[in-house]
């Protein structure tokens, strides 16, 4: 069977990956997808078959995280997903990313293993799965060695990064303290999902500059902020809802549908790997870790969730956000 695989735009190939995507998860395994605004900006993955009909199709976040690879129940066993793995790879690098990761059931690693993936970290549990994380650190392009036509190959650098290791904050002085190491941590994306965007935190001067180096560093930042009301920050005044109408391409504040407005926790996600967390936003007793995937993952997913049932707040528009 002759496969062809193509990056292609969601804007003009929306249709065909809804269509695998539906037909693998939401009748085949009975797990419906949650469509969002992560599509648009995620890089998409098509595999054909021989007379041009989508057979498969996978997505890469600009985080590096690989999801959603399907392939079609009738054209399995010919190596669509492999082919589908191996072009994402590819794109990864084309879109200077140094490492891309994917969780997957306990059992199906034979792919991944072929695809060049290693194992992560330990088993976790999402919903009654057993799974497990794969990533493969990218290596640095060719590059030209001085006048020396042929190229040389640069060594392949480890990527590095903090220990893993749980950390807590007790007091509001501490959490701050912790909060703005944490951030110093993030490279291109941060979540942050805060009930009443509380300004202990978030309006305080040290945390709002430490935002605003973060997305003035250029493409392709983002900083995403998840509201349940905006009463008190639209009548107190925010700094940080100031940050976000001066750079109001990098940064999107919305707030969740109140039928979804029930988590207590107030968090802070960066590069899905580590996360800053308030269990109770009415109490000062934060958690962190500047690296533990599987637990930053987790949290993501509940905040893409959320993010998926958000919308953009009336009076947060009058102030051109």
């Amino acid at each position: 069977m002759e496969i062809h695989v193509v990056a292609v735009p969601w804007s003009s190939h929306e249709t065909k990956i809804r269509q695998i995507c539906e037909a693998v998860f939401t009748v085949e395994l009975g797990t419906p997808i949650s469509w969002n605004a992560e599509d648009y900006s995620a890089s998409h993955v098509l595999a054909l078959s021989e007379t041009g009909q989508p057979v498969g199709c996978v997505r890469l976040l600009p985080s590096g995280q690989i999801d959603r690879l399907a392939v079609l129940e009738s054209n399995r066993r010919h190596g669509v997903g492999l082919h589908l793995l191996q072009s994402t790879i590819e794109e990864a690098k084309n879109l200077g990313c140094s490492r891309v990761h994917l969780n997957a059931p306990v059992g199906a690693s034979s792919v991944y293993n072929r695809a060049g993936f290693l194992p992560v970290g330990g088993e976790f549990n999402v919903d009654n799965t057993f799974q497990q994380t794969w990533e493969i650190v990218l290596p640095m392009p060719f590059q030209a060695a001085g006048n020396i036509a042929k190229p040389v190959f640069r060594e392949q650098e480890v990527e590095t990064h903090p220990p893993a290791e749980l950390l807590n904050f007790h007091g509001e002085s501490a959490c701050l303290d912790g909060l703005h190491k944490c951030l110093a941590e993030a490279i291109r994306n941060v979540r942050i999902h805060s009930q009443f965007l509380d300004h202990t935190f978030f309006d305080n001067l040290r945390i709002v500059e430490d935002l605003s180096r973060f997305v003035r560093r250029g493409p392709p930042v983002t900083l995403k902020i998840l509201l349940h009301s905006s009463q008190h920050v639209v009548s107190r005044g925010h700094r940080l809802l100031e940050l976000a109408r001066r750079l109001d391409s990098k940064i999107e504040i919305r707030c969740v549908s109140p039928e979804y407005a029930h988590d207590e926790h107030t968090c802070v996600l960066w590069d899905v790997r580590g996360y800053w967390l308030l269990p109770d936003y009415r109490e000062y007793e934060a958690l962190a870790n500047l690296y533990d995937p599987v637990r930053t993952h987790n949290l993501w997913e509940r905040f893409s969730y959320l993010w998926s049932h958000s919308s953009a707040d009336q009076e947060l528009r009058l102030l051109r956000l």
